[in-house]
């Protein structure tokens, strides 16, 4: 099957692609939160174990490590700014996502390439429009103290104004690779599972809840293997650490700053509880990679639980949608209450 099909099987046959989109970018939302909220604890280890240039790189020591000096409540730091981000993140990016390839497949053949570069269009647009939440997200998760969300953003407008709200900006643009990959990959595969059902005589072919668990995991886990590096140092750079070189071989004392791209990438290919002639090439690159155990391990469960939940839920929203419809839009759809009736409702 096509994937207008395959899109509209999701909607509902004669449904417009703007409602398609919306009720994609609503399941997708609830799924994204559902896997932010049950991951938690990975995300909140991940992020500290990311930060880190020296010491344990275990998932299970940084949890242990969290739970001793914090409590249980160190496992859920910054759950609801977390939760929020992602879910509003998913919303924006899969809504564009759906819309402009619909548009798109009206123009031309959705190769492999043309997908990548839509993917990526509608991660910029996604990156512009929630990356704030994603900043202050990090900024909770690495804080080891108790100040709330609206403390850390005061603090940020003070010390660096609204363009510390955007740190890392231009890494998030070179990473909107990272959906792009995913999602092609999730597409891809789905297309060819579908076609084979078709082949095998299955009327109404659908991923089952375990299929779309297993790709979304494949698909996030190669995403992630090709962009961590830049993962990594955009994180640092959010978190509002400064990344920087020791003087010299000898040197222990304070190291000089680096500030361009590729300083700041080998400055996090290092260890700081090592000297610089103590390293060689492959534990520079490990250390490049320094927590992709934990990151894997959230990332890729945190696509699984997304995909797999935002096709369930596909179907229930649509029907929600639907319901709500008939009780506030006539059928000519304009408004029955309020300021805007007699209105039409937008397509």
């Amino acid at each position: 099957p096509s994937q207008l099909t395959d899109r509209e099987a999701m909607g509902g046959r004669g449904d417009s692609a703007g409602f398609i989109a919306l009720v994609q970018a609503t399941a997708g939302a609830t799924g994204g939160v559902f896997a932010a909220f049950v991951l938690m604890p990975l995300e909140v280890a991940k992020t500290r174990i990311q930060l880190s240039h020296g010491g344990d790189l275990s998932t299970f020591g940084t949890l242990a490590g969290i739970l001793a000096d914090e409590g249980c409540a160190g496992l859920f730091k910054g759950c609801p700014a977390k939760c929020f981000e992602t879910g509003s993140k998913n919303f924006v990016y899969f809504y564009i996502y759906d819309v402009i390839n619909a548009v798109a497949k009206r123009q031309v053949k959705l190769t492999t390439g043309v997908k990548l570069l839509l993917g990526y269009l509608a991660g910029v647009g996604n990156t512009i429009a929630t990356m704030p939440l994603e900043v202050m997200a990090t900024k909770v998760q690495a804080e080891k103290g108790k100040d709330g969300v609206f403390v850390l953003v005061k603090r940020v407008l003070d010390k660096e104004g609204v363009g510390g709200l955007f740190k890392g900006f231009w890494y998030n643009i070179m990473l909107c690779v990272n959906p792009a990959i995913q999602n092609t990959c999730f597409d891809k595969v789905k297309d060819w599972i579908m076609k084979a059902q078709v082949k095998n005589g299955v009327k109404s072919p659908a991923l089952s809840a375990f299929q779309a668990f297993l790709l979304g995991a494949f698909a996030k886990a190669i995403a992630t293997i090709i962009t961590y590096p830049l993962v990594r140092l955009k994180t640092i750079l959010q978190a509002g650490q400064e990344l920087a070189r020791k003087v010299s071989e000898s040197s222990v004392g304070p190291p000089f700053q680096r500030t361009s791209s590729k300083e700041m990438l080998l400055a996090l290919a290092e260890r700081e509880d090592k000297l610089p002639a103590a390293q060689g090439p492959l534990q520079k690159v490990a250390e490049l990679y320094r927590g992709i155990g934990s990151a894997l391990m959230k990332s890729v469960l945190q696509a699984a639980f997304l995909y797999m939940t935002r096709d369930q839920v596909a179907g229930f929203v649509r029907t929600f949608f639907k319901l709500s419809a008939k009780a506030f839009f006539r059928k000519d759809g304009t408004v029955k209450l309020g300021v805007f009736s007699g209105r039409p409702l937008a397509s």
